[in-house]
Order: C-alpha cells, then sequence, then structure tokens
C-alpha cells in the first residue's frame, strides 16, 4: 500500500554515534538510500575486473582473521553477485576449515530459506536435504551478510529487496552478524552516517579486503 500523507510525515527515531538519538522522516530516508544505492552501484560497475580475484581472496583471508568466525561450526553466508565483493573464496575456506554453511534461497515472495552445504571433511556426506526453511537462519553461529556500504556504528545498506531485512528478524540478538564491503564503503559515522528506518538490523562487524572491524552496533 502506497504512503498516505501522515504517513508521509511520520518520522524515524535511528541510534546515532554514541548511541545519540537522530529522528528522521521516512520519506526523506527512503530518497537518501535511493541516492546512495544509484551511487554505489555505479562505482561497483566502475571497478576494474581485474581486482575481482585479488578482492576476493583478501576477503576470505581477512575473515578468517575476524574472531567472530573463530570456532563457528555452521556460518549462514551468501554467494556473491557480479560487482559484490567475491565470496568464492570465503565459502570455499569455511569449508575447508571444517564449518557447514548456509546458503539463501529466494523465495517468491522474497523472503529467504537456506540450504546447507556440509564442510568439505571427507567423501560421502549423503544427499543433500534440501531446504531447511526460513528460520534455519536462527542456527547460524555467525551470519555473514551482503551490503551496498556500512557505516561504524554498524548501520547498513543494502540493496533495497528488504529479504535481509527479513531474514535478520529470525537471528539470536547473541548472534554476531558481519557485513562484507569493499574497503571505500566502510563509512565513519560521524562523518557521513548511514540512513537508517526503524526495520534496519545493525551489524556487529565489517570484514573488507585488509581489515576486519567491530561494530558500535
Amino acid at each position: 500500500m502506497p504512503p498516505t500523507r501522515d504517513d508521509a510525515r511520520t518520522s524515524a527515531t535511528t541510534a546515532g554515534p554514541g548511541d545519540l538519538r537522530v529522528t528522521h522522516d521516512h520519506l526523506e530516508v527512503a530518497a537518501r538510500k535511493l541516492g546512495l544505492r544509484r551511487a554505489l552501484r555505479a562505482r561497483r560497475r566502475a571497478r576494474d575486473a581485474g581486482e575481482a580475484a585479488d578482492v576476493d581472496a583478501a576477503l576470505a583471508r581477512t575473515l578468517l582473521t575476524c574472531p567472530l568466525v573463530a570456532g563457528a561450526h555452521r556460518v549462514a553466508c551468501y554467494s556473491s553477485l557480479p560487482g559484490e565483493p567475491g565470496t568464492r573464496g570465503v565459502l570455499a575456506e569455511l569449508r575447508r576449515h571444517g564449518v557447514e554453511v548456509l546458503l539463501p534461497v529466494l523465495l517468491p515472495d522474497a523472503d529467504l530459506d537456506w540450504e546447507a552445504r556440509p564442510a568439505r571433511t571427507g567423501a560421502g556426506h549423503g544427499q543433500d536435504p534440501g531446504p531447511l526453511g526460513p528460520h534455519a537462519i536462527a542456527t547460524a553461529d555467525v551470519v555473514v551478510v551482503p551490503a551496498l556500504a556500512v557505516d561504524t556504528a554498524g548501520r547498513r545498506l543494502g540493496q533495497g529487496g528488504g529479504s535481509y531485512d527479513r531474514a535478520l528478524l529470525r537471528v539470536p540478538p547473541r548472534v554476531p552478524v558481519v557485513a562484507l564491503v569493499h574497503d571505500d564503503e566502510l563509512f565513519d559515522a560521524a562523518v557521513s552516517p548511514l540512513p537508517v528506518l526503524p526495520h534496519d538490523r545493525p551489524v556487529h562487524a565489517v570484514v573488507t579486503p585488509t581489515r576486519w572491524m567491530p561494530l558500535t552496533a
């Protein structure tokens, strides 16, 4: 249902740096998000294709140095799309280290189901059990999510489809959520805070090709 005039005047209160409260108009925030998405997607399209393999390998190395991932037995992750920081190396390294990986399956209503990819600890894992259901994400020890940008207060800018917004509602608060971005897609929240709405779930850490950082989510 499209927003009414009253909806347009409704404000969203979000946590700012230092847990300050900032009030935004819903439509203003949506417009800012749209502009940022366009700019970030254009920047990704302009990236040198030759860098993709280096970014992929570097992300895998950096993620495995993140203490939040150490000791995890099951990690929810995703297969990267063209232009996104690559996850091929991440997925391979997780499985090589004995970690079971959950991969998302997009449902007709834009929600996410999940399929398990067993760790490669030997031959003969049996047949693929198929989709585990949308609530399987709640069984992960760590959830790795895509993002167009993240700021140092833990705000995440997604693609806008809402799939991960819904999926992350099922993740227990104790489970760390980690976003993967390029280095220049990590914003200083004190200078350029990302716009958010009440349904946006913050992330606990960010991983780039050169570093990982705990965030004030």
